[in-house]
This record gives C-alpha cells, structure tokens and sequence, in this order.
C-alpha cells in the first residue's frame, strides 16, 4: 500500500540522506521513514518500525545489507515484510517478502545513491518514474532486483540530484511516482525525512491525512522553506532550534 525512495549524495558540506513515502493510509511519516547521519532506510507493507528504528542504529557498525539482514533473519513475519535503504559506506540493499501484495518490487540503483520499493501499487512504472524523477540512471545501476514484473525506464534522468534541493527531488519523485500509478487504492498521506549537515525545518515534513498529500507536501515545504529564509530567522536563531 505504500511507494517510497531513499537516495543519498555528496555535497559540498558533506553526505546528505532523504526518503520520500506515500500511501492510503494516515500518518506514514510516524512509521515508514528513519534517517539519520549514517544513512536512511524505510520500513513498509506490514510494517516492523524495528528494522528503521534498529536499523539507523546498526549503520555505525555494519553495511546497510548486513544491518537489515541480520534484523530480517530474527523477523518471524519477514515474508510480509518490505525494506530498503542506503549508507555512508556507498552501499544500498532492497527486500520484498514474498506475501507482499502485488504489485510489489523493489529497485536498487547502488552507484547513484537510489533504493525504491513498493506494494499494492498500481503498476511497477511507478518506481521507474520515481527514480527518473529523483535523478537515477539506469546506465548507472548496479543491482536490480524486483518481485513481480519487468523492468521499463523510458526518456532521461532531468538534470543532476546534487544540484537542486533534495527536498524538491523527493516530492518531485513521490508526484511522478503517483502520476505513474502509485498506490492503487489511493493515497491519504506523504512525508518528507532529510539528513543534512545543515538542518532546516523543511527536511521533516508530514501530511498525515490529506486528499492529495503529495500537493499538500508541496504546500507545506512553501510555506517552511519561506519562515526558515524570513528575515527575522538569522543564523543565530537557526543554530537555537537546530541540532
């Protein structure tokens, strides 16, 4: 019932990791996405908020694979299971159990920083159009890996991820992945999570239950974005409500 991306890039102040996610149910920013400063992963289908959760924790140590595939292998449910993520070590991994509803799959872009899975979605042009969205190559991809049907990109990635705001690219991906098909019951919900050397109010951002959550995630990054640039919202006040 859910799509999501993770992506990871290099910047000039350092890593930065965002997921985006959607789905016809409310409030999927409280349980899909996890972030931190060692990589992103997220959590879907039946959802078990340990693999984010323990996960994020885990990638001080391990590569993101071994991370969720040791949580997995403890997991009696993990045929229900759908997770995927990236980490500061350059490596992605991707799982779909195999009792997740179709159409479900999962796509792992390992040299362009891209993971992206999904369930009880329309169709598997929903990821495609995602990642395109986002900036992924499949001239770029690594390791492919899906549950249930072919594989069909189409056209060229628009432009380079590490020059535009991440933010924009993972709502941009979450309304092309919906443009594609997305969920196919619909979508109630969306949310934004961004790890960033440089913390802004717009990298965690929520629509819990909305006729159109994606647009109304654009709203909402307007709106953030413009009172955190105000000029009454200095360096000095960010560095006090910033970590």
């Amino acid at each position: 019932m859910t799509f999501s991306v993770c992506t990871r890039i290099e910047g000039s102040e350092g890593t930065s990791f965002g997921i985006g996610v959607a789905t016809d149910a409310p409030a999927v920013g409280a349980l899909a996405p996890f972030v931190g400063e060692r990589g992103a992963i997220c959590t879907q289908s039946f959802v078990n908020v340990r693999l984010g959760r323990r996960g994020i924790d885990l990638l001080s140590d391990l590569a993101v694979g071994d991370a969720l595939g040791g949580l997995l292998a403890r997991d009696e449910r993990s045929d229900l299971r759908q997770v995927h993520g990236i980490d500061a070590r350059g490596e992605a991994y991707a799982f779909s159990g195999e009792n997740c509803e179709e159409w479900f799959g999962h796509r792992v872009e390992e040299e362009a920083g891209i993971t992206a899975a999904g369930n009880m979605l329309a169709n598997g042009e929903t990821l495609d159009a995602a990642i395109e969205a986002l900036g992924g190559d499949e001239d770029a991809n690594t390791a492919t890996a899906e549950a249930s049907t072919d594989r069909k990109v189409e056209g060229e990635p628009d432009g380079d991820i590490e020059d535009a705001e991440l933010t924009d690219r993972l709502i941009d991906a979450l309304a092309a992945g919906v443009e594609a098909g997305g969920d196919k019951r619909g979508h109630s919900s969306a949310a934004i999570a961004v790890w960033a050397p440089e913390t802004m109010a717009y990298h965690d951002l929520r629509v819990d239950h909305h006729d159109e959550p994606v647009k109304e995630l654009q709203r909402v990054r307007d709106a953030a974005r413009a009172r955190s640039e105000a000029a009454d919202f200095d360096e000095d006040s960010k560095s006090r409500v910033f970590d």
